[in-house]
C-alpha cells in the first residue's frame, strides 16, 4: 500500500488550498489536519505556492501527504520536489509530467477526461485518476469507467471552481 493509499483510505478527500498565501497556509493546514484531512494540495497558480508547500511539508509532512496541483510541466515537478512536496496533481494527462513525478518517487494524479487518457496515465504510473472537469463527465461516466478500469483504480472527481 502506497502512502497515497494509506492517506486516501483514512480520509478520501483532498483539501485544495486554492489562492492561499504562505502566511495563511499553516493556520489552515492545522485546522485541516486536526479535523482529519490527510492530503493537502497547493495549486501552483496560488500566490507563492512553493513557499506554502515547504511550510506545510516542514510542519505536517510526517502526518500527511503534501504537494501541488495545477502541475503542467516536468520542470514544475522538480520545483515541487525541491520544496518537499510529495504529491503532483495535474489538470491534464501529460505523460512526461507523470514520468518525471514517478522518477522522483512522487505520487501522481493526472487529470483525465477520456478512458484513453486514463489507461495511458495508469500505464505511465499514475497513482489515481483525477476526473476533470467532473461536472462535464458526470456520474454515469464514472460508473461506466469503473466497469472497465482495474478494480484498484482510484478516481478523484474535481471541478466547478465557481
Amino acid at each position: 500500500m502506497t502512502c497515497f493509499d494509506t492517506a486516501f483510505t483514512r480520509c478520501p478527500l483532498i483539501a485544495i488550498l486554492r489562492g492561499v498565501q504562505p502566511h495563511e497556509a499553516l493556520d489552515i493546514g492545522r485546522v485541516l489536519v486536526d479535523t482529519g484531512f490527510t492530503i493537502i494540495e497547493v495549486p501552483l497558480n496560488s500566490p507563492a505556492p512553493y513557499q506554502s508547500i515547504a511550510l506545510l511539508q516542514d510542519t505536517f509532512g510526517d502526518r500527511i501527504l503534501v504537494g501541488a496541483g495545477t502541475v503542467t510541466s516536468p520542470d514544475a515537478v522538480g520545483e515541487v520536489a525541491s520544496h518537499g512536496g510529495r504529491l503532483v496533481v495535474m489538470p491534464h494527462a501529460d505523460l512526461a509530467v507523470i514520468t518525471e513525478a514517478k522518477k522522483r518517487g512522487m505520487i501522481c494524479t493526472p487529470g483525465v477526461a477520456t478512458p484513453t487518457e486514463g489507461f495511458a496515465a495508469l500505464h505511465a504510473g499514475a497513482d489515481a485518476l483525477k476526473l476533470f472537469p467532473a461536472e462535464q463527465l458526470g456520474t454515469k461516466a464514472l460508473t461506466a469507467w469503473k466497469s472497465v478500469f482495474p478494480r484498484s483504480t482510484r478516481f478523484i472527481p474535481v471541478g466547478d471552481y465557481s
